[in-house]
């Protein structure tokens, strides 16, 4: 036999794959991403200071203000301070007293009662609200409107102070 005729036995071995190798570890990334996250939570500067600029409302319905029994709210120099005013007009005589939020809500509740009586062919309660005014106010007047029974027939508008 001759060099070219023989054969050469090889053994073909499969080559071990390492699963350590196959696995991605993320926990590095996650970790960048986090203090990333933190870095430009502690570098964004808020401003709670600046006004947000709603748009106009596009949408809504005229009220009359005859039909209704009003109630009008001013925002003071000090944004904890209001004036509620029983009526249409800013008038010191029709103001409810600033004391508590029960007996603010109670008084207001009492004076809905008697104009409701009064007038019983008024469409609801309207809320004209001027200045800026918080939430609270306008919540704590609509919890005065819930106290009275003939209000709770009726509807609640909210008017706001037309910023155009």
């Amino acid at each position: 036999m001759s060099e070219h005729d023989k054969l050469v036995e090889v053994d073909i071995v499969p080559r071990k794959t390492k699963t350590e190798d196959a696995d991605l570890d993320i926990t590095p990334m996650i970790d960048i991403v986090f203090l990333l996250l933190a870095f430009f939570v502690m570098c964004s500067k808020m401003d709670p200071t600046v006004p947000l600029e709603l748009p106009p409302a596009q949408y809504g319905q005229a009220i009359p203000e005859k039909s209704c029994v009003v109630l009008l709210a001013q925002a003071g120099e000090n944004p904890d301070v209001f004036k509620v005013y029983k009526g249409r007009a800013a008038d010191e005589a029709n103001v409810v007293p600033m004391a508590d939020p029960d007996a603010m809500e109670t008084e207001i509740g009492n004076y809905v009662e008697s104009e409701l009586s009064k007038r019983p062919d008024s469409m609801g309660v309207l809320i004209k609200a001027e200045g800026e005014l918080k939430t609270g106010t306008i919540e704590m007047i609509k919890r005065g409107i819930g106290q009275s029974e003939l209000a709770k027939n009726r509807q609640l508008f909210v008017a706001v102070e037309d910023g155009g």
